[in-house]
């Protein structure tokens, strides 16, 4: 804005009506016919274009003057019937009035003797009922101002002349005071047409929650400063603010305190006030806390915050450093709790939605990292309470808005009944937490009759998107056209002031491409994620999640032997009865972090008998040995089938290429086989393989829960390593690499190709779990697929206890 905040507001408290507002925002007309209060129509128009959301076409409000209607004076003169007449009136002209097409505010009676005071009380019961009938809203003039104010409000430049003539300059000021508290009255009621309201209010914690201090400084300080009144008037702001997160919004603290004194703090006043994040910190610079904090929230804009605090020069450095937050002129101790809550968006008269009523839980719980979010699509809902919750997003979702059409309910119910149309509801399940499902997103497509389907919006919470949350959305809504045999999808974005953080972001899915005349973003395509990809952080919450649901076994002893024919170490692997495949809660995870199906992975129960396994992978100068048992022409076909990792010398000898020896042996699956049966076993059943990678506590890596990476398991990407460089990612039963480096042979089929497990150098984390069972053939894929031996134990091989 042009001037600060604290100007601002002093030039209000001055009677000065010239000038036009800062911006066009509102429209004010007056009814009935010859009532006019252009002083309280400017001052009102200077609210909203400070305070107010700039519209693309200005609000056009209409407001009915009670006390011009012909019945008022009736009232007044306390005349009989006056209340019934006064009634009749208002009811006929509202019936008039078009109440659905604008804002319709009906002013009650402003009181002018203590004589006709009864009477306008009776008459303003029946103006409120009257009001509510017709779907108007109700402006309690009569709470805010008397006759005078109100006509001073047609012509105040010529009544405040007047009673400057007469030494009455007191009276100027009263008059134009509560002139000014009259547009602040009008303005509550508009504001929510004006503007959602905010979605975060970023709070000081000394003189706001509280009077007086807790550790400012570093010295500590109970709370208690402050006379009773101001001791109430701060439970009264809590109160407010626990009304406002009870229907969505968010509440943050910063202060300069010890963290730990201020959360004590706070869990230990009445009402306690729950919030979704607190930075504090005895020397925090509040400016960059408020970065932090609308970082934290996804990015939210600082239009849609509010910052509270008692200081003034605090409240000038963060009005200067972001001129679109809105900071209120608020003085403690005590804390003027009036005046903060009038310089406040009232917020929604709309019901919560359920996503409003979790916002502060679901911050709370990605905080503690008990949450992971799954996706689903909803296509062409009917249900009352999701079109709302679509409309919701329409109108205030802005930074993640691909085209910011604002559709109704009631538009969005006619593009489900139209067949040219899908309507995409975008639901998520959070798992690991008891949140409710909620509504994240939306999207509207459309089929030409000729060309591809067009993405004509596509917009959502900014909250999820550092799950990748947008990223599932772009492919289940592909899913929908490839689903009526369209082949391409396409969409152009279109820039609005708000969304141009996120314009990259289209182009990083490889999804997009800049428009020649740089108004946009075009897009096309028909694949926008790879297999198995997930943002980092979201698999640093998996790994969390997994962490709160995995409760490890105790460790098993390692039994070891070496086994004749090729001097490798087996591990015993007990057995026993075991639940291995994913729980369906784990299986929902899966999908929700990598945007796969884990086909094949349904848990299933299995009660294996103890067997022996290779502690590691077979080498390749293990099966080099074998091969020298066999002749000159199945050496020569071993070699030609394991891409020459082996060189034949001469007859009778065969030795690894120069430097290999100690490299897993990668051979297709036949050859695996010979070698097991050579050695005096054979290859491990798939579930053989599962249980001995992953024991009995259902973890999803050998390890545990943690995510891959070294020195669990060698770096995606890394070369071949010896096969006994890598013993810290063993298996509960001390079973070595069994992910992350080969995968390995199992003896079973499946879908029709021999099964293997395990991932390799060259997977990423969703291959890497223990459950996973591939659906392609690794004959053909390229898989790096090397093998270890099992063999039944005997009755005397029994684990320790």
């Amino acid at each position: 804005m042009t001037v600060g905040y604290m100007r601002w507001l002093a030039d209000l408290e001055r009677p000065d009506l010239t000038g036009e507002p800062e911006s066009e925002v509102l429209g004010i007309s007056f009814v009935p016919d010859g009532a006019r209060l252009p002083g309280l129509a400017l001052l009102v128009q200077r609210l909203a274009a400070r305070l107010g959301n700039v519209q693309e076409h200005p609000l056009r409000v209409t407001v009915v003057v009670t006390a011009a209607l012909e019945a008022a004076s009736a009232v007044y003169a306390n005349a009989s019937q006056a209340e019934t007449t006064l009634t009749v009136e208002l009811r006929e002209l509202l019936a008039a009035l078009d109440c659905q097409s604008r804002p319709l505010l009906v002013q009650t009676l402003p009181y002018a003797d203590p004589e006709s005071a009864q009477a306008v009380e009776a008459a303003n019961a029946a103006v409120t009922e009257t009001t509510a009938a017709a779907g108007a809203v109700v402006i309690p003039v009569h709470q805010a101002a008397d006759l005078d104010v109100l006509t001073a409000g047609e012509d105040f430049p010529a009544v405040a002349a007047t009673l400057e003539v007469l030494g009455r300059r007191d009276r100027v000021g009263y008059l134009w005071n509560r002139l000014l508290d009259l547009a602040w009255t009008h303005w509550q009621a508009l504001a929510p047409h004006l503007t959602p309201g905010p979605k975060v209010l970023l709070t000081d914690l000394d003189g706001v929650l509280w009077p007086g201090t807790v550790a400012e400084d570093g010295l500590p300080a109970a709370f208690t400063a402050g006379g009773v009144v101001g001791q109430l008037s701060h439970r009264v702001w809590r109160q407010h603010l626990a009304a406002r997160q009870q229907r969505g919004a968010l509440l943050a603290g910063i202060s300069k305190n010890d963290p730990a004194e201020a959360q004590a703090a706070l869990a230990g006043i009445d009402p306690a006030v729950p919030l979704a994040e607190l930075w504090a910190a005895q020397d925090i610079d509040k400016t960059a806390a408020t970065t932090w904090a609308l970082s934290y929230f996804d990015n939210i804009s600082a239009q849609h915050a509010v910052f509270i605090d008692d200081n003034p020069g605090q409240q000038e450095r963060l009005r200067a450093a972001y001129p679109a937050l809105h900071v209120p002129a608020v003085a403690a101790t005590p804390l003027l709790v009036t005046d903060l809550c009038r310089q406040l968006h009232p917020g929604s008269d709309q019901p919560p939605t359920t996503s409003d009523l979790q916002r502060t839980r679901y911050y709370q719980a990605r905080r503690s990292g008990e949450l992971v979010p799954e996706i689903v699509c909803i296509e062409d809902p009917t249900d009352a309470e999701t079109l709302r919750r679509l409309a919701q997003l329409h109108a205030r979702s802005n930074q993640f808005n691909m085209t910011t059409p604002r559709r109704t309910a009631d538009q969005l119910a006619a593009l489900v009944a139209d067949p040219a149309w899908s309507v995409l509801a975008f639901q998520v399940t959070y798992h690991g937490s008891d949140l409710a499902d909620e509504i994240i997103g939306c999207a509207e497509i459309t089929y030409p009759p000729d060309g591809p389907a067009r993405l004509d919006s596509f917009l959502a919470s900014c909250r999820l998107l550092w799950a990748g949350a947008q990223r599932r959305m772009f492919g289940q809504a592909q899913a929908v056209v490839r689903g009526r045999g369209i082949k391409e999808l396409t969409a152009r974005w279109q820039p609005n002031g708000r969304n141009e953080t996120y314009a990259q972001w289209y182009a990083h899915q490889e999804w997009a491409e800049p428009e020649p005349d740089g108004a946009g973003w075009l897009f096309t395509g028909t694949t926008v994620t790879r297999d198995g990809e997930s943002p980092d952080d979201l698999l640093e919450v998996m790994a969390r999640y997994l962490n709160a649901a995995l409760r490890p076994a105790d460790p098993t002893p390692t039994q070891t032997r070496l086994r004749d024919s090729d001097g490798a170490t087996e591990v015993l692997i007990p057995g026993g009865p075991a639940t291995l495949g994913l729980r369906a809660e784990d299986r929902a995870v899966v999908r929700s972090v990598f945007g796969l199906d884990p086909v094949g992975e349904e848990a299933r129960p299995v009660d294996l008998t103890p067997f022996w396994m290779d502690q590691h992978l077979v080498s390749r100068d293990m099966f080099a040995t074998f091969l020298r048992t066999t002749d000159r022409a199945e050496q020569a076909a071993a070699v030609e089938a394991t891409a020459e990792q082996y060189v034949l010398g001469p007859v009778g000898d065969v030795q690894p290429a120069f430097g290999t020896g100690q490299l897993p042996a990668i051979v297709p699956w036949v050859w695996a086989q010979r070698y097991a049966l050579w050695a005096g076993g054979r290859l491990p059943s798939e579930d053989e393989w599962e249980f001995a990678a992953r024991g009995t506590d259902g973890r999803w890596f050998p390890w545990g829960s943690a995510m891959p990476a070294p020195p669990r398991c060698l770096a995606r990407g890394s070369t071949l390593h010896t096969i006994t460089a890598n013993g810290w990612g063993a298996s509960p039963f001390g079973v070595d690499d069994m992910t992350g480096h080969v995968w390995q042979w199992c003896s079973d089929s499946y879908r029709d190709h021999p099964q293997y497990r395990g991932g390799d150098t060259r997977a990423n984390t969703y291959f890497l779990r223990t459950t996973v069972r591939p659906l392609e053939s690794a004959e053909h894929c390229g898989h790096l697929v090397g093998f270890r031996v099992v063999r039944d134990a005997g009755p005397d091989d029994q684990p320790e206890r």
